[in-house]
C-alpha cells in the first residue's frame, strides 16, 4: 500500500498529514509522487509513523479522487529533472532556456503546477493571448513577487531586483502562443536578469524557436517531449489518487477512452467516482466505464 493510498483511506491532505509527520508539506508531496531522493524508505517510514498515529486504514470506504497527484511518469521526471537542472544555482547560465513541448491534455500544466507548489523559488505565468507586452510583463513580476508594476522599465527592473536576491525559475505555460517578439523578449530577461526560463507548450512552439537562430542556440538540452499515458501510469494514478488497485482490462479501457490523455483521464475518473459513491462500492468496473458513454 502506498503512502498516497494510506492518505486517501484516512481522508488526510497533504497538509494535513505533513503536520501529522512533523515535516513540512513539499516532503510529503514528493514522496507521495516518488520524486524524493530515496522515497522508497521514506514512504515506509511515513507509513509506519501514520499507523502508530491512528492512521492505519488501509481500504477506503468510498470512492474519493485526489486530483493533485502527481504521476511519475518518465515525461513527468524529464520535466522534473529539466526544471532542477535550470533551477540550480550551481549549473550554468549558458543555454538557460529549458523547453517541454506535447499535445494538449498530456499533464504539461498539471506537472508545472505541482513544481511551483513544492519548489518556493519557481513561478507560474499563464500567457493570455493578446496580452501586451507589459500585461505579460506584470504577470511575471505578479508571480515572482506580488507586485505589478505600471510601466515598461519598472517591470524590468522589479524582475532583476527579485532575481537577484535569490536564484528562481520562470515556467511560461502556454507558450505556444508568444509572438516571436515575445519570446525574443524573454531572452533579454533571461541574459539581463540571469534568470532561467521554463517554456512549456504544444509542438508549435519548438517550430517557432528553431526559426530564429539566436533562441534555438539558448535552448538546453534535452528538449522534453510529453508522451501520452499508458497503462502503468493509469494504474499508478488509481493507486496513489484513489487508494484503489485496477486491473490490466481496466486500465487499458481508461487509456482507450482518454486516448492517454491527462485531462481526460481525470474527469472519466471524476466521473467513476460519482458512481461509485452513489452505488456505494471502492472500485471501478467495465458497467461503470460503458455507462460513461
Amino acid at each position: 500500500m502506498s503512502l498516497r493510498s494510506i492518505l486517501s483511506a484516512n481522508r488526510l491532505s497533504i497538509g494535513k498529514a505533513a503536520h501529522a509527520l512533523g515535516v513540512d508539506k513539499s516532503t510529503v508531496s514528493k514522496v507521495c509522487s516518488q520524486t524524493y531522493p530515496g522515497w522508497e524508505q521514506k514512504e515506509k517510514d511515513f507509513i509506519k509513523t501514520l499507523n502508530e498515529r491512528g492512521y492505519s486504514k488501509i481500504v477506503p470506504d468510498q470512492f474519493d479522487v485526489d486530483t493533485d497527484v502527481l504521476v511519475p511518469t518518465r515525461s513527468v521526471d524529464a520535466f522534473i529533472n529539466l526544471a532542477d537542472d535550470l533551477a540550480d544555482p550551481g549549473g550554468s547560465r549558458c543555454s538557460s532556456l529549458g523547453m517541454v513541448i506535447g499535445t494538449a491534455e498530456r499533464g504539461k500544466t498539471h506537472t508545472a503546477r505541482w513544481y511551483v507548489d513544492t519548489h518556493p523559488d519557481a513561478c507560474y505565468v499563464l500567457y493570455i493571448e493578446m496580452s501586451t507586452r507589459v500585461q505579460f510583463l506584470r504577470d511575471i513580476c505578479e508571480s515572482l513577487a506580488n507586485i505589478r508594476p505600471l510601466t515598461f522599465g519598472a517591470c524590468l527592473a522589479l524582475i532583476h531586483e527579485s532575481c537577484s536576491r535569490r536564484s528562481r525559475l520562470i515556467i511560461i505555460d502556454e507558450a505556444d502562443k508568444l509572438p516571436v517578439p515575445f519570446l525574443e523578449l524573454l531572452r533579454g530577461i533571461n541574459e539581463r536578469c540571469s534568470v532561467p526560463i521554463l517554456l512549456a507548450g504544444e509542438e508549435g512552439l519548438k517550430s517557432k524557436i528553431d526559426g530564429v537562430p539566436r533562441l534555438r542556440s539558448r535552448v538546453r538540452k534535452p528538449v522534453v517531449l510529453y508522451e501520452s499515458l499508458n497503462a502503468i501510469d493509469v494504474a499508478v494514478f488509481y493507486s496513489n489518487a484513489c487508494g484503489i488497485e485496477i486491473d490490466r482490462d481496466i486500465a487499458d479501457a481508461l487509456v482507450k477512452r482518454s486516448r492517454g490523455a491527462w485531462r481526460s483521464l481525470v474527469n472519466d475518473t471524476l466521473a467513476l467516482a460519482r458512481m461509485g459513491r452513489a452505488s456505494g462500492i471502492a472500485t471501478v468496473t467495465p458497467e461503470m466505464i460503458e455507462k460513461l458513454g
